[in-house]
């Protein structure tokens, strides 16, 4: 039950930074940052089985784009979290331009499932 170690962590984080009054504010922005690091890094390395297992099925049935579908997924992920971070930091500006670049990328990364596309059409015109 990896979700009940995770909510205990991040409920402990919001106890200690909101709940003692005598705490900065500045303490408690990196105790938020520390413990979001921390549930990041948990959730990649419960997740690489899962990835795993997907690619494998993905390769069994020769599906190509299971990596694009991946890469897309994790970018997601991150730009989430990146932006949910900066935006508990009081910084709207960093976190709209961790979504900006957050989709330039995933377009990016589509590029060659739209150049497949593109062949098939022209294939069958």
């Amino acid at each position: 039950m990896e979700i009940i170690k995770i909510a205990v962590l991040i409920l402990t984080a919001l106890i200690i930074s909101n709940g003692i009054p005598t705490l900065s504010k500045e303490i408690s922005v990196m105790i938020a940052f520390g413990c979001c690091t921390v549930v990041l890094l948990y959730t990649i390395d419960v997740a690489v089985p899962a990835v795993e297992y997907v690619k494998g099925i993905a390769k069994n049935i020769e599906f190509e784009g299971a990596d694009i579908v991946l890469k897309a997924v994790g970018i997601g992920f991150i730009t989430q979290f990146v932006s949910d971070t900066a935006l508990d930091c009081n910084n709207k500006a960093l976190a709209n331009q961790m979504v900006f670049a957050g989709r330039v990328c995933m377009l990016v990364i589509a590029v060659p499932v739209f150049m497949e596309i593109l062949k098939i059409i022209e294939f069958l015109t």
